[in-house]
């Protein structure tokens, strides 16, 4: 362990490199879907899961989750 991941753990700055591996791990499981003029930026699993593939549980979401949940999320209008 080095001196930054010690002042990272006590929740000090840390200094760019830690700040970039912290937004690299935050961002690495994300995806942009483009559709014409628009896009939007999914975590990976929730593509799979509306591509209609089964997804084992991801991290940090409830035991179940459906399409109809991950479009609801981001304000999608169902009719």
């Amino acid at each position: 362990m080095d001196k930054q991941d010690k002042l990272e753990r006590k929740g000090k700055d840390t200094g760019i490199r830690k700040f970039r591996e912290k937004v690299k791990e935050e961002n690495g499981n994300k995806l942009i879907i483009f559709d014409h003029d628009r896009y939007a930026i999914f975590d990976a699993y929730e593509v799979f899961i509306l591509c209609g593939r089964n997804v084992l549980r991801p991290t940090g979401t409830p035991e179940k989750i459906t399409a109809q949940d991950i479009l609801l999320k981001y304000g999608v209008q169902l009719e």
